[in-house]
Formats: C-alpha cells, structure tokens, sequence
C-alpha cells in the first residue's frame, strides 16, 4: 500500500473544505432562491385574482319574447357585468381559493416543508390545466413558478444531505 506524500495531504483538505462549502453555499442558494420565486408565483396569483374580479365580463345570450299574436321574437344581446354578477359568489371563492393556496405555498416554504409544497405544487399545476379556459391561464405563470420553486427545493435537500 503506497501512501501520499505529506505535502499532499494538506491539498487534499482543503480540496474536500472548498468542495463542502461550495455545496453549501449551492445549497444556500436554492432555498433563498426557491423561497423567491415561491414568493414572486404568490404575487402574481394574488394579482390575477385583483384583475380577473375588477375586470368586466361580457356576457351573450338569447331572449324569446312572446308577441300578443303567438308569435315569437328572438333576440341576441350582449351585455358586461361584473366578475360577482356574471360567476356568483362561486367565481369569488374560486379566486379565494387559487389564491389561498399560493399564499399557503409561501407560508409552507418559509418553514421548509418539501413534502407539502410538492403537494400544493402540483395541485397548483393541475388546477391551472383543468381551468385553462376560464381563469387558469392566468394563473399559469405562478403555477409554474410554484414549481420551479418546488423543484429547487428538493433539489437543495438532496445537497444538504451530501454536505
């Protein structure tokens, strides 16, 4: 068995010390990181539900109007009102709820919770893609973000357990 060198020994300390901190600070990075852009998806939810309420909404239909000889007239209308009068109180607790839970998703990410934050995460995604017609494609961005997010965090886990 050859053994190093004692000039080589001091090398290869510090080499292995640098290489820890480096994971370290990598590590440190992508919770800072992940907590940001968690936080910045919880804006902009928060901010799609503010435009998505304030907007008007246009709502078309059809009326039938029964005439004093029997017959009937039909007629086309076209109309805006507001988020609560068009969705009911339903429209508004869904956009509670979408932003409820983004809010929720900082708060688990300020305490580190990897495993309920996949969960909202991925809720978060799938949310966004069964509303994409209605009002999911405007929470989208944040949903993905919320991901990204998810996903350095776990990622950084991974790196705190090589430190």
């Amino acid at each position: 068995m050859t053994t190093l060198p004692e000039f080589v020994r001091p090398v290869l300390v510090s080499v292995r010390w640098m290489l820890s901190r480096g994971l370290h600070q990598l590590h440190e990075l992508l919770v800072r990181g992940g907590k940001l852009i968690v936080a910045i998806a919880a804006t902009w939810a928060v901010g799609a539900s503010l435009y998505i309420f304030s907007s008007p909404v246009s709502v078309h239909g059809v009326t039938d109007l029964m005439l004093r000889d029997s017959s009937t007239v039909v007629e086309a209308f076209t109309r805006e009102q507001s988020w609560y009068e068009a969705r009911g109180l339903w429209g508004i607790l869904w956009l509670a709820f979408f932003s409820g839970l983004y809010l929720l998703a900082v708060r688990v990410a300020w305490r580190g919770n990897h495993i309920a934050l996949a969960i909202m995460s991925v809720t978060a995604v799938a949310l966004s893609i069964v509303t994409g017609f209605s009002i999911g494609g405007a929470y989208l961005p944040a949903a993905l973000g919320l991901f990204i997010g998810t996903l350095m965090f776990l990622s950084s886990k991974r790196l705190r357990v090589r430190c």
